[in-house]
């Protein structure tokens, strides 16, 4: 799986964030319904910042931030940021916030297939890291390029696999 790894920069941008516990991605995608919460949020911060906009489809970077950890209900704890042109006022009740994220040097892996498949394509990503003389320098990070909302076939559903490297000292 690790063919295909690229080492690339991603710039720095403005964000805002939100930290979740989940259990599946159906948490957030419900492929049945077309229900998707992300969008809720999406929707609730446009509404209390008109001046903030998410790029457009195509133009727009969001990402989840690999799992920090595991709680002992087995939920996974997660931070989902989405870029915006323009910095807005933090939620008053605490569902978002603006942050500004650096710039980073990646290694890089397009992931084609289902959700669930992801941290099998990260853990490659990782064992690639090592082997080539790279450590990991911050979260993994999955952003989702296609998938429930543009596409029916979980096999169809695209991601880039993003984690921070530093050369080994």
């Amino acid at each position: 799986m690790t063919k295909g790894i690229t080492i690339k920069t991603i710039p720095s941008c403005t964000v805002y964030r939100a930290e979740y516990d989940f259990r599946s991605i159906s948490d957030f995608f419900n492929m049945e319904t077309g229900e998707n919460i992300l969008y809720d949020l999406q929707y609730m911060m446009e509404a209390d910042n008109p001046d903030v906009k998410v790029p457009e489809l195509g133009e727009d970077y969001n990402f989840f931030q690999l799992p920090l950890r595991k709680n002992p209900d087995g939920t996974k704890h997660i931070i989902y940021r989405d870029m915006t042109i323009g910095k807005g006022m933090d939620s008053r009740i605490g569902a978002y916030r603006f942050e500004i994220i650096p710039e980073i040097t990646a290694a890089t892996l397009m992931h084609r297939g289902p959700f669930e498949t992801v941290e099998a394509a990260f853990a490659s990503v990782v064992d690639w890291i090592s082997a080539n003389g790279y450590v990991v320098a911050g979260p993994g990070r999955c952003s989702a390029i296609h998938g429930p909302w543009d596409r029916d076939n979980p096999e169809d559903f695209l991601n880039e696999i993003q984690v921070p490297i530093k050369k080994e000292d």
